[in-house]
Protein backbone atom coordinates (compact mmCIF):
# COMPACT_ATOMS: atom_id res chain seq x y z
CA UNK A 1 0.00 0.00 0.00
CA UNK A 2 1.62 3.61 -0.48
CA UNK A 3 2.25 5.99 2.04
CA UNK A 4 -0.76 7.79 3.83
CA UNK A 5 -1.62 11.04 1.90
CA UNK A 6 -2.15 14.55 3.66
CA UNK A 7 -5.76 15.71 3.58
CA UNK A 8 -6.41 19.49 4.57
CA UNK A 9 -9.71 19.67 5.82
CA UNK A 10 -11.13 23.10 4.72
CA UNK A 11 -14.15 24.65 7.09
CA UNK A 12 -14.36 28.15 5.60
CA UNK A 13 -17.43 30.30 5.01
CA UNK A 14 -16.43 31.20 1.68
CA UNK A 15 -14.92 29.38 -1.39
CA UNK A 16 -12.33 32.25 -1.70
CA UNK A 17 -11.07 31.56 1.81
CA UNK A 18 -10.79 28.15 0.96
CA UNK A 19 -8.84 28.93 -1.92
CA UNK A 20 -6.44 30.65 -0.82
CA UNK A 21 -5.92 28.27 2.40
CA UNK A 22 -5.64 25.45 -0.22
CA UNK A 23 -2.70 27.67 -2.02
CA UNK A 24 -1.32 28.42 1.29
CA UNK A 25 -0.80 24.95 2.67
CA UNK A 26 -0.45 23.16 -1.08
CA UNK A 27 3.72 22.52 -0.36
CA UNK A 28 2.06 19.99 2.63
CA UNK A 29 -0.79 18.49 1.45
CA UNK A 30 -2.07 15.69 -1.16
CA UNK A 31 -5.71 16.02 -0.66
CA UNK A 32 -8.54 18.68 -0.02
CA UNK A 33 -11.95 18.33 1.92
CA UNK A 34 -14.05 20.59 0.92
CA UNK A 35 -16.57 20.39 3.91
CA UNK A 36 -19.45 22.20 1.87
CA UNK A 37 -21.57 22.18 4.85
CA UNK A 38 -19.44 24.96 6.26
CA UNK A 39 -19.94 27.13 3.51
CA UNK A 40 -22.23 29.84 3.33
CA UNK A 41 -25.95 29.58 1.50
CA UNK A 42 -25.18 31.76 -1.21
CA UNK A 43 -21.73 29.82 -1.60
CA UNK A 44 -22.66 26.11 -2.34
CA UNK A 45 -23.79 27.09 -5.86
CA UNK A 46 -20.47 27.32 -6.74
CA UNK A 47 -18.59 24.48 -5.53
CA UNK A 48 -18.12 22.92 -8.66
CA UNK A 49 -15.19 24.47 -10.56
CA UNK A 50 -13.34 24.36 -6.42
CA UNK A 51 -11.10 21.93 -7.77
CA UNK A 52 -9.57 23.05 -10.68
CA UNK A 53 -8.72 26.57 -8.63
CA UNK A 54 -6.84 24.50 -5.99
CA UNK A 55 -4.58 21.77 -7.87
CA UNK A 56 -5.09 18.93 -5.76
CA UNK A 57 -7.76 16.68 -5.76
CA UNK A 58 -10.81 17.40 -3.24
CA UNK A 59 -13.13 15.34 -1.49
CA UNK A 60 -16.41 16.95 -1.11
CA UNK A 61 -18.55 16.40 1.61
CA UNK A 62 -21.65 18.02 3.05
CA UNK A 63 -21.75 16.74 6.74
CA UNK A 64 -25.28 16.10 8.71
CA UNK A 65 -25.47 17.55 12.29
CA UNK A 66 -26.12 13.78 13.56
CA UNK A 67 -22.54 13.16 11.62
CA UNK A 68 -20.65 16.09 13.36
CA UNK A 69 -21.35 18.61 10.78
CA UNK A 70 -23.39 22.08 10.36
CA UNK A 71 -25.86 21.11 7.19
CA UNK A 72 -29.76 22.15 8.48
CA UNK A 73 -31.33 21.85 5.22
CA UNK A 74 -32.88 18.83 4.22
CA UNK A 75 -31.62 15.37 3.18
CA UNK A 76 -33.15 16.07 -0.68
CA UNK A 77 -30.74 19.33 -0.58
CA UNK A 78 -28.11 17.62 0.56
CA UNK A 79 -27.50 14.66 -2.33
CA UNK A 80 -28.78 17.97 -4.69
CA UNK A 81 -25.31 19.66 -3.29
CA UNK A 82 -23.75 16.38 -3.58
CA UNK A 83 -24.13 15.79 -6.86
CA UNK A 84 -21.75 19.16 -7.90
CA UNK A 85 -19.15 16.04 -7.52
CA UNK A 86 -18.32 15.96 -11.74
CA UNK A 87 -14.87 17.30 -10.88
CA UNK A 88 -14.34 16.35 -7.52
CA UNK A 89 -11.48 12.58 -7.07
CA UNK A 90 -13.89 11.73 -4.16
CA UNK A 91 -17.24 12.15 -2.25
CA UNK A 92 -17.94 11.46 1.19
CA UNK A 93 -21.13 9.50 1.51
CA UNK A 94 -22.42 8.20 5.11
CA UNK A 95 -22.74 4.54 5.34
CA UNK A 96 -26.70 4.70 5.69
CA UNK A 97 -27.49 7.35 2.95
CA UNK A 98 -29.55 5.59 0.23
CA UNK A 99 -28.43 7.77 -2.94
CA UNK A 100 -28.01 5.47 -6.30
CA UNK A 101 -28.78 8.42 -8.20
CA UNK A 102 -25.62 9.45 -6.71
CA UNK A 103 -23.45 6.76 -7.04
CA UNK A 104 -24.40 6.36 -10.49
CA UNK A 105 -23.10 10.01 -11.10
CA UNK A 106 -19.61 9.44 -8.93
CA UNK A 107 -19.14 6.11 -11.16
CA UNK A 108 -20.09 7.95 -14.25
CA UNK A 109 -17.37 10.84 -13.25
CA UNK A 110 -14.77 8.00 -12.09
CA UNK A 111 -15.14 10.02 -8.50
CA UNK A 112 -14.56 7.56 -5.76
CA UNK A 113 -16.74 6.93 -2.76
CA UNK A 114 -15.91 7.08 1.05
CA UNK A 115 -18.34 5.49 2.90
CA UNK A 116 -18.05 7.01 6.39
CA UNK A 117 -19.61 6.37 9.57
CA UNK A 118 -18.85 8.41 12.93
CA UNK A 119 -19.02 7.81 16.33
CA UNK A 120 -19.18 10.47 19.16
CA UNK A 121 -19.42 8.77 21.96
CA UNK A 122 -16.88 6.62 23.85
CA UNK A 123 -16.66 3.52 21.83
CA UNK A 124 -14.37 0.73 21.54
CA UNK A 125 -12.02 -0.25 18.88
CA UNK A 126 -14.21 -3.49 18.13
CA UNK A 127 -15.53 -1.03 15.99
CA UNK A 128 -12.86 -1.59 13.78
CA UNK A 129 -13.76 -4.89 12.40
CA UNK A 130 -16.94 -3.54 10.63
CA UNK A 131 -15.36 -1.22 8.81
CA UNK A 132 -14.85 -3.27 5.47
CA UNK A 133 -18.74 -3.95 5.57
CA UNK A 134 -19.08 -0.53 5.00
CA UNK A 135 -17.80 -0.65 0.91
CA UNK A 136 -20.15 -1.89 -1.26
CA UNK A 137 -18.08 -1.29 -4.62
CA UNK A 138 -14.60 -2.72 -4.51
CA UNK A 139 -13.45 1.03 -5.46
CA UNK A 140 -15.01 2.70 -2.08
CA UNK A 141 -13.10 3.73 0.65
CA UNK A 142 -14.44 2.76 3.85
CA UNK A 143 -13.91 4.84 6.94
CA UNK A 144 -14.58 4.64 10.78
CA UNK A 145 -14.18 7.54 12.69
CA UNK A 146 -14.32 6.88 16.36
CA UNK A 147 -13.76 8.42 19.60
CA UNK A 148 -12.41 5.85 21.99
CA UNK A 149 -12.67 5.43 25.43
CA UNK A 150 -9.12 5.48 26.42
CA UNK A 151 -5.31 5.21 25.32
CA UNK A 152 -6.04 0.98 26.03
CA UNK A 153 -8.49 1.21 23.47
CA UNK A 154 -5.58 2.87 20.89
CA UNK A 155 -3.69 -0.20 21.95
CA UNK A 156 -6.23 -2.19 20.82
CA UNK A 157 -6.67 -0.10 17.38
CA UNK A 158 -3.66 -0.89 16.47
CA UNK A 159 -3.23 -4.60 17.40
CA UNK A 160 -6.27 -5.24 15.50
CA UNK A 161 -5.56 -3.30 12.11
CA UNK A 162 -2.65 -5.62 11.93
CA UNK A 163 -5.61 -8.66 10.91
CA UNK A 164 -7.36 -6.38 8.60
CA UNK A 165 -6.93 -7.73 5.01
CA UNK A 166 -4.90 -5.00 2.96
CA UNK A 167 -7.60 -2.89 1.12
CA UNK A 168 -7.64 1.04 0.95
CA UNK A 169 -9.71 2.41 4.38
CA UNK A 170 -9.59 5.27 6.52
CA UNK A 171 -9.36 4.86 9.72
CA UNK A 172 -9.78 8.17 12.34
CA UNK A 173 -9.78 7.74 16.13
CA UNK A 174 -11.23 11.44 17.56
CA UNK A 175 -10.61 13.55 20.20
CA UNK A 176 -6.72 13.58 22.20
CA UNK A 177 -6.46 10.24 23.28
CA UNK A 178 -7.06 9.09 19.19
CA UNK A 179 -4.40 11.75 18.14
CA UNK A 180 -2.44 8.56 17.72
CA UNK A 181 -4.02 7.47 15.12
CA UNK A 182 -3.45 11.08 12.99
CA UNK A 183 0.16 10.58 13.12
CA UNK A 184 0.57 6.84 12.51
CA UNK A 185 -1.77 6.53 9.67
CA UNK A 186 0.78 4.40 8.31
CA UNK A 187 1.35 2.24 11.03
CA UNK A 188 -2.83 1.86 10.91
CA UNK A 189 -2.70 1.27 6.65
CA UNK A 190 -5.05 4.44 6.40
CA UNK A 191 -5.67 5.92 3.08
CA UNK A 192 -4.71 9.67 4.76
CA UNK A 193 -4.94 11.39 7.65
CA UNK A 194 -7.22 14.44 8.09
CA UNK A 195 -5.85 17.85 9.17
CA UNK A 196 -6.50 21.72 9.32
CA UNK A 197 -5.81 25.14 8.51
CA UNK A 198 -4.74 26.62 12.06
CA UNK A 199 -6.89 29.51 11.13
CA UNK A 200 -9.97 27.34 11.56
CA UNK A 201 -8.54 24.49 13.91
CA UNK A 202 -11.48 25.73 16.27
CA UNK A 203 -13.60 24.00 14.17
CA UNK A 204 -12.14 20.62 14.23
CA UNK A 205 -10.01 21.05 17.59
CA UNK A 206 -12.93 18.95 19.25
CA UNK A 207 -12.12 15.30 16.33
CA UNK A 208 -8.10 16.14 16.98
CA UNK A 209 -6.72 17.51 13.89
CA UNK A 210 -3.65 19.13 13.52
CA UNK A 211 -2.43 21.59 10.93
CA UNK A 212 -0.71 19.64 8.41
CA UNK A 213 2.81 22.05 8.69
CA UNK A 214 2.69 20.75 12.26
CA UNK A 215 2.18 17.08 11.28
CA UNK A 216 5.50 17.28 8.65
CA UNK A 217 7.85 19.92 11.21
CA UNK A 218 7.46 18.19 14.39
CA UNK A 219 6.27 14.35 13.37
CA UNK A 220 8.13 14.17 9.66
CA UNK A 221 4.51 12.21 8.70
CA UNK A 222 5.97 11.78 5.36
CA UNK A 223 8.89 10.07 6.90
CA UNK A 224 7.33 7.72 9.03
CA UNK A 225 7.80 4.20 7.84
CA UNK A 226 7.77 0.41 9.60
CA UNK A 227 11.60 1.46 10.58
CA UNK A 228 10.58 4.47 12.21
CA UNK A 229 11.48 4.07 15.62
CA UNK A 230 9.02 5.80 18.06
CA UNK A 231 9.17 7.69 21.95
CA UNK A 232 6.13 8.41 23.38
CA UNK A 233 5.34 11.65 25.94
CA UNK A 234 1.98 10.95 28.30
CA UNK A 235 -0.38 12.32 31.08
CA UNK A 236 -3.15 13.96 31.82
CA UNK A 237 -4.71 15.58 29.94
CA UNK A 238 -1.70 16.19 28.27
CA UNK A 239 -3.69 19.33 26.99
CA UNK A 240 -0.33 21.12 25.68
CA UNK A 241 3.29 19.60 25.62
CA UNK A 242 6.66 20.94 23.88
CA UNK A 243 8.18 17.51 24.55
CA UNK A 244 7.71 16.18 20.56
CA UNK A 245 9.33 19.50 19.00
CA UNK A 246 12.29 19.55 21.39
CA UNK A 247 13.46 15.51 20.75
CA UNK A 248 12.42 16.41 17.06
CA UNK A 249 15.71 18.42 17.08
CA UNK A 250 17.40 15.77 18.75
CA UNK A 251 16.10 13.58 16.13
CA UNK A 252 17.34 16.11 13.08
CA UNK A 253 20.89 16.55 14.34
CA UNK A 254 21.26 13.14 14.46
CA UNK A 255 19.68 12.17 11.67
CA UNK A 256 17.38 9.77 13.08
CA UNK A 257 13.99 8.23 11.57
CA UNK A 258 12.01 8.73 14.71
CA UNK A 259 9.32 10.69 16.79
CA UNK A 260 7.84 11.25 19.61
CA UNK A 261 4.33 10.55 20.04
CA UNK A 262 1.91 12.70 22.43
CA UNK A 263 -0.30 10.13 24.24
CA UNK A 264 -3.05 11.38 26.39
CA UNK A 265 -3.78 9.03 29.30
CA UNK A 266 -6.62 9.20 32.61
CA UNK A 267 -4.22 6.03 33.50
CA UNK A 268 -0.63 5.40 33.27
CA UNK A 269 -0.68 1.34 32.78
CA UNK A 270 -2.94 2.48 29.54
CA UNK A 271 -0.24 4.72 28.24
CA UNK A 272 2.37 1.76 28.91
CA UNK A 273 0.23 -0.79 26.94
CA UNK A 274 -0.14 1.57 23.79
CA UNK A 275 3.68 2.02 23.88
CA UNK A 276 4.44 -1.67 23.94
CA UNK A 277 1.85 -2.11 21.24
CA UNK A 278 3.42 0.25 19.32
CA UNK A 279 6.68 -1.13 20.70
CA UNK A 280 8.26 2.08 21.46
CA UNK A 281 11.94 2.83 22.49
CA UNK A 282 11.07 4.75 25.24
CA UNK A 283 8.50 7.04 27.13
CA UNK A 284 8.32 10.61 28.71
CA UNK A 285 5.79 10.63 31.65
CA UNK A 286 4.23 13.98 33.06
CA UNK A 287 1.84 15.11 35.06
CA UNK A 288 0.17 13.37 37.11
CA UNK A 289 1.91 10.03 36.65
CA UNK A 290 5.45 10.22 37.66
CA UNK A 291 4.75 8.62 41.20
CA UNK A 292 1.79 6.16 39.95
CA UNK A 293 4.60 4.62 37.11
CA UNK A 294 6.57 3.07 39.66
CA UNK A 295 4.01 0.17 40.66
CA UNK A 296 4.07 -0.78 36.67
CA UNK A 297 8.25 -1.07 36.57
CA UNK A 298 10.30 -3.72 36.51
CA UNK A 299 13.58 -1.79 37.12
CA UNK A 300 13.84 1.22 38.65
CA UNK A 301 17.44 3.82 38.64
CA UNK A 302 18.75 4.45 42.01
CA UNK A 303 17.76 8.23 41.04
CA UNK A 304 14.07 7.11 41.23
CA UNK A 305 14.59 5.17 43.91
CA UNK A 306 15.69 8.19 46.02
CA UNK A 307 13.22 10.60 44.57
CA UNK A 308 10.06 8.16 45.05
CA UNK A 309 8.88 9.21 41.19
CA UNK A 310 9.65 8.73 37.63
CA UNK A 311 9.87 10.63 34.37
CA UNK A 312 10.65 8.18 32.10
CA UNK A 313 10.67 4.76 30.75
CA UNK A 314 13.42 2.69 28.34
CA UNK A 315 11.57 -0.76 27.15
CA UNK A 316 14.36 -2.90 26.88
CA UNK A 317 14.84 -6.97 26.66
CA UNK A 318 10.92 -6.98 27.44
CA UNK A 319 11.26 -4.66 30.62
CA UNK A 320 10.29 -1.42 31.67
CA UNK A 321 12.95 0.52 33.28
CA UNK A 322 12.41 3.37 34.83
CA UNK A 323 14.70 6.48 35.21
CA UNK A 324 14.10 10.39 36.50
CA UNK A 325 16.04 12.69 33.94
CA UNK A 326 13.91 16.08 36.12
CA UNK A 327 16.39 16.71 38.67
CA UNK A 328 19.37 16.83 37.18
CA UNK A 329 17.91 18.35 34.10
CA UNK A 330 16.62 21.06 37.02
CA UNK A 331 19.77 21.34 38.39
CA UNK A 332 21.61 22.36 34.92
CA UNK A 333 18.51 24.58 34.22
CA UNK A 334 18.42 26.63 37.46
CA UNK A 335 22.62 26.87 37.31
CA UNK A 336 22.90 28.03 33.92
CA UNK A 337 19.79 30.98 34.81
CA UNK A 338 21.97 31.49 37.83
CA UNK A 339 24.89 31.90 36.34
CA UNK A 340 26.02 29.34 39.12
CA UNK A 341 28.03 26.52 39.60
CA UNK A 342 26.53 25.57 43.00
CA UNK A 343 23.44 26.25 44.88
CA UNK A 344 25.45 25.04 48.38
CA UNK A 345 24.03 27.02 51.34
CA UNK A 346 21.45 29.10 49.04
CA UNK A 347 17.61 29.05 50.72
CA UNK A 348 14.93 27.31 48.71
CA UNK A 349 11.19 27.39 49.12
CA UNK A 350 9.53 24.13 46.98
CA UNK A 351 5.85 24.70 45.85
CA UNK A 352 3.94 21.28 45.56
CA UNK A 353 4.44 18.05 47.04
CA UNK A 354 4.34 15.79 43.25
CA UNK A 355 6.61 13.86 41.15
CA UNK A 356 8.55 17.06 40.09
CA UNK A 357 8.52 18.66 43.70
CA UNK A 358 10.24 15.26 44.56
CA UNK A 359 12.94 15.16 42.19
CA UNK A 360 13.60 19.43 42.42
CA UNK A 361 13.94 17.97 46.13
CA UNK A 362 16.19 15.52 45.33
CA UNK A 363 18.69 18.43 42.87
CA UNK A 364 18.65 20.57 45.40
CA UNK A 365 19.65 17.98 48.64
CA UNK A 366 22.38 16.91 46.04
CA UNK A 367 23.45 20.92 45.01
CA UNK A 368 23.71 21.30 49.41
CA UNK A 369 20.91 23.89 48.72
CA UNK A 370 18.66 23.99 52.15
CA UNK A 371 14.64 24.00 51.31
CA UNK A 372 10.90 24.26 52.58
CA UNK A 373 8.26 22.29 51.25
CA UNK A 374 5.38 24.20 51.06
CA UNK A 375 2.28 22.34 50.22
CA UNK A 376 -1.85 23.01 50.59
CA UNK A 377 -1.30 18.87 52.52
CA UNK A 378 1.02 18.99 54.65
CA UNK A 379 1.35 15.18 54.94
CA UNK A 380 2.10 15.05 51.27
CA UNK A 381 4.83 18.11 51.94
CA UNK A 382 6.62 15.57 54.49
CA UNK A 383 6.48 12.87 52.33
CA UNK A 384 8.52 14.70 50.31
CA UNK A 385 10.72 16.69 52.53
CA UNK A 386 11.49 13.91 55.00
CA UNK A 387 14.24 11.96 52.73
CA UNK A 388 16.18 15.40 52.65
CA UNK A 389 15.75 16.36 55.94
CA UNK A 390 13.62 19.72 54.89
CA UNK A 391 10.98 21.48 56.95
CA UNK A 392 7.68 22.02 55.59
CA UNK A 393 4.50 24.34 55.23
CA UNK A 394 1.28 25.14 54.03
CA UNK A 395 1.38 27.12 51.05
CA UNK A 396 -0.39 29.56 52.86
CA UNK A 397 2.24 30.32 55.06
CA UNK A 398 4.77 31.13 52.37
CA UNK A 399 5.19 34.84 52.95
CA UNK A 400 8.17 37.41 52.78
CA UNK A 401 9.47 36.69 55.88
CA UNK A 402 10.99 33.63 54.63
CA UNK A 403 13.45 35.47 52.82
CA UNK A 404 14.02 32.91 50.02
CA UNK A 405 16.98 32.59 47.93
CA UNK A 406 14.87 30.78 45.22
CA UNK A 407 11.17 29.97 44.82
CA UNK A 408 10.46 26.42 42.68
CA UNK A 409 7.13 26.34 41.46
CA UNK A 410 6.22 22.59 41.07
CA UNK A 411 2.48 22.48 41.06
CA UNK A 412 0.08 22.20 38.10
CA UNK A 413 -0.96 25.75 39.17
CA UNK A 414 -1.32 28.21 35.93
CA UNK A 415 -0.94 25.53 33.56
CA UNK A 416 -2.26 26.37 30.17
CA UNK A 417 -5.66 24.55 29.92
CA UNK A 418 -5.75 23.38 32.99
CA UNK A 419 -8.71 24.49 35.41
CA UNK A 420 -6.48 26.74 37.26
CA UNK A 421 -5.26 28.40 34.23
CA UNK A 422 -4.22 31.92 35.23
CA UNK A 423 -4.09 31.38 38.93
CA UNK A 424 -1.19 32.04 41.13
CA UNK A 425 -0.39 29.33 43.66
CA UNK A 426 1.09 31.65 46.55
CA UNK A 427 -1.03 34.78 45.63
CA UNK A 428 -0.23 36.19 49.60
CA UNK A 429 3.45 36.39 48.84
CA UNK A 430 5.23 39.70 48.13
CA UNK A 431 7.95 39.41 45.79
CA UNK A 432 10.95 41.29 47.51
CA UNK A 433 13.29 41.91 43.95
CA UNK A 434 15.69 39.19 45.50
CA UNK A 435 14.40 36.34 45.26
CA UNK A 436 14.72 33.81 42.19
CA UNK A 437 11.87 32.21 40.52
CA UNK A 438 11.47 29.33 38.54
CA UNK A 439 8.58 28.07 37.56
CA UNK A 440 8.42 24.44 35.89
CA UNK A 441 5.69 25.10 33.17
CA UNK A 442 6.33 26.36 30.39
CA UNK A 443 3.08 26.97 28.99
CA UNK A 444 1.88 29.94 29.10
CA UNK A 445 5.59 31.24 28.73
CA UNK A 446 4.79 33.50 32.01
CA UNK A 447 2.35 32.53 34.40
CA UNK A 448 1.02 35.01 37.10
CA UNK A 449 3.10 34.22 39.57
CA UNK A 450 5.97 34.98 36.70
CA UNK A 451 4.57 37.87 36.04
CA UNK A 452 4.13 39.13 39.79
CA UNK A 453 7.85 38.34 40.34
CA UNK A 454 9.62 40.03 37.04
CA UNK A 455 7.29 43.23 37.70
CA UNK A 456 9.51 43.55 40.91
CA UNK A 457 12.35 42.90 39.51
CA UNK A 458 12.85 38.93 40.23
CA UNK A 459 15.42 36.77 37.86
CA UNK A 460 12.26 34.74 36.60
CA UNK A 461 12.29 31.82 34.37
CA UNK A 462 9.44 29.37 33.09
CA UNK A 463 10.37 25.59 32.87
CA UNK A 464 11.84 25.21 28.83
CA UNK A 465 15.13 25.31 29.70
CA UNK A 466 14.37 21.99 32.21
CA UNK A 467 12.26 20.05 29.97
CA UNK A 468 15.29 20.42 27.62
CA UNK A 469 17.99 19.38 29.77
CA UNK A 470 15.95 16.40 30.90
CA UNK A 471 14.83 15.41 27.15
CA UNK A 472 18.87 15.46 26.46
CA UNK A 473 19.25 12.78 29.05
CA UNK A 474 16.19 11.09 27.87
CA UNK A 475 17.42 11.14 24.13
CA UNK A 476 20.23 9.13 25.35
CA UNK A 477 18.60 6.88 27.47
CA UNK A 478 16.38 6.36 24.38
CA UNK A 479 18.90 5.93 21.79
CA UNK A 480 22.77 6.08 23.31
CA UNK A 481 22.43 3.43 25.99
CA UNK A 482 22.92 -0.15 25.37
Amino acid sequence: MSAPKVCLTITAQTLEEAILLAREYAPFIDLIELRADHLKAGERANILNFPKQVDRPCILTVRRKIDGGVFEGSEQERQSLLKELSNFAFVDLEKDTAAPELEQLAKTSGTRIIRSAHYFEPTSADIISAIDGQARTESDIPKIAFMPRSAADMAELFAKVKKLPKRDRIICAMGSVGFPSRVLAQRLGSFLTFTSPKKLSANTAAIGHTDPISLQKIYGFKNISDKTALCGVTGWPLTVTSSPEVHRKFYEEEKLNALMLPMPAEKIEDALKLAETLEMKGLAVTIPHKEALLAHLDETSEAVQQIGAANTVVFKDGKKIGHNTDAPGFAKALKTLMQKDSLKGLRAAVLGSGGAAKAIACALFKEGAEATVFARDLAKAKAVADKFGFAVALLTDLTSDFKPDIIVQCTSVGLQGSATEGMDPIPQYEFQGREVLYDIIYKPEATPIIQRAQAKGCLASNGLSMLIEQAKLQHQLFFHTT
